[in-house]
């Protein structure tokens, strides 16, 4: 797993978007990327009810430069619109 390949392909705009297959987690690999990067990183494994929260993450990691780990995704399928209203909304 390549996390600075792809990292290197993003940007504060567009985000990583990582589908994985079954037993494959690349959190790890990712929080020691962000380590070494010097940033933290807030997850939310997301389902029923989590929205208001992921949103929270996302405003205040756009104000502090922090990333934001959404897991789970498929568990709050209904949500994904609205996230794609927040990211289309951010300003770089």
């Amino acid at each position: 797993f390549d996390v600075a390949g792809s990292y290197a392909d993003s940007s504060t705009t567009s985000p990583l978007i990582f589908i994985l297959s079954p037993g494959s987690d690349p959190s790890s690999a990712l929080y020691m990327f962000a380590t070494d990067k010097g940033r933290e990183i807030n997850s939310l494994s997301l389902g029923q009810g989590q929205g208001p929260k992921a949103e929270r993450l996302l405003a205040d990691a756009t104000q502090s430069g922090s990333w934001v780990l959404l897991q789970n995704c498929h568990l709050f399928a209904s949500w994904m619109p609205k996230l794609d209203k927040i990211l289309e909304q951010m300003d770089p």
